[in-house]
């Protein structure tokens, strides 16, 4: 290999391929495919681990609230990872941040096999929720870098639809033994550890593009640290930052309750994870279509497009919740609730200097992280009062504030350039 083809050594000691910011959309998917890879296989581990943890707890017959909380040690795990996790990828890069924090999550995977105690399972998702948090900022900030703002949202969609179809193909991976024992953990830490192998041989290092020309945005002055990042985002992109918040509320209602939901209302484990998986990969449908509307028109209204949807998707499931009709509605509603997050990321990354990129990726995964530890809890205390519908009840007060803040940014904007 050449001198050029190695290119320079970035201070963390990676490879540093340059990437031109011309490169047609193509090129640059194919330059993060290996990245792309160990991702893959990773968050197909954590799909997997999350239904059967879910099981497990249900079979054990813990209470519902202990499931609750021990489900949601995940996303607090998520909110430290997010706060501190940028520290780590600043000091040692970001090849060496992944391999470190799928090394965590392999050795976490194997715990749960060993006891269990809900203490030790809820220290167990706090490091799980940890190291995922960790390996989300890696990717985010690459793949925000990698990106010029008429190819992001198409790039991260790319993200978005690895995610999605990944964890939904992990759902289908709990019939290859009985969730009772411990092979299945044992395959979660498989996937976790094989994940190291593409991703450790990425060639593209997020110095390739921090030096590319971008038009700074209002979030010119480069936060200190991750929740100072978090009223300068308030103030500049408030719809990101609510965005985020609500993906969280949103998606680990969705990942803690539907499955212990499912197995009470009498379903088999079989049918869980075909419903789970089926649910996922039908998050995949909108993503491009929804990506590529967002780097043509404003992510505003994009924002407040699916926002209006899925309020009116979770009213008529909270009305016909029992009526065979809507089962249509139910899938389209699991669909657009994961393409929140990345239209949110992308308007939030239309304002900001690159090197800004992972501090800002870091603070909004600590608000999507924020939102998801109190997701399950919340959901839970209204399904308990109005019964098992009430988790659209929820999602129905959410996605209204979300799109009722949209309407009242876009009127901003309107206003603003009326002046």
């Amino acid at each position: 290999m050449s001198t050029e083809e190695l290119g320079s050594m970035s201070p963390a000691g990676e490879c540093d391929q340059r990437i031109d910011a011309g490169l047609p959309f193509g090129r640059i998917v194919s330059s993060i495919a290996s990245l792309l890879l160990g991702f893959a296989l990773l968050v197909m581990g954590n799909g997997l681990l999350g239904t059967l943890v879910a099981l497990r707890m249900v079979h054990a017959n813990f209470p519902s609230a202990t499931i609750g909380f021990v489900q949601a040690a995940y996303y607090t795990g998520f909110m430290l990872g997010a706060w501190r996790g940028s520290t780590i990828i600043a000091r040692v890069g970001h090849h060496r941040a992944f391999a470190a924090f799928a090394a965590l999550a392999a050795c976490s995977a194997l715990g749960y096999a060993v006891t269990s105690q809900a203490a030790v399972w809820m220290a167990l998702r706090f490091m799980t929720g940890f190291s995922l948090v960790g390996i989300f900022a890696v990717m985010e900030s690459w793949l925000n870098g990698v990106a010029p703002n008429a190819f992001r949202g198409r790039v991260f969609s790319v993200y978005s639809i690895t995610t999605y179809l990944c964890v939904g193909a992990g759902q289908f991976l709990i019939g290859v033994a009985s969730s009772n024992g411990f092979e299945l953990f044992s395959l979660v830490a498989a996937l976790f550890a094989l994940s190291l192998v593409p991703a450790s041989l990425a060639r593209v290092s997020v110095a390739d593009i921090d030096e590319r020309p971008e038009p700074a945005g209002p979030l010119e002055a480069p936060p200190k640290t991750k929740l100072k990042a978090l009223p300068t985002l308030w103030r500049d992109a408030p719809l990101a930052l609510w965005g985020c918040f609500a993906s969280g509320l949103l998606n680990s209602t969705f990942y803690a309750l539907y499955p212990v939901y499912m197995r009470g209302a009498g379903y088999a484990v079989e049918e869980v994870s075909s419903f789970m998986g089926l649910a996922l990969i039908a998050a995949l449908l909108p993503q491009w279509p929804l990506a590529h509307l967002s780097d043509r028109f404003d992510r505003k209204r994009v924002i407040c497009a699916i926002a209006s949807a899925l309020t009116l998707a979770s009213a008529t499931l909270f009305v016909f919740h029992g009526a065979a009709f809507v089962q249509p509605v139910a899938y389209l509603y699991v669909s657009l609730i994961f393409t929140i997050y990345g239209v949110s990321v992308a308007h939030a990354n239309d304002w900001i200097a690159p090197r800004q990129r992972v501090a800002v990726s870091a603070g909004l995964l600590l608000t999507f992280a924020l939102g998801g530890s109190i997701g399950p809890i919340a959901a839970s205390f209204v399904m308990s009062r109005v019964g098992p519908a009430g988790i659209y009840l929820f999602a129905l007060f959410v996605t209204a504030s979300l799109a009722a803040l949209a309407w009242r940014s876009i009127g901003a904007r309107r206003n603003a350039a009326s002046q």
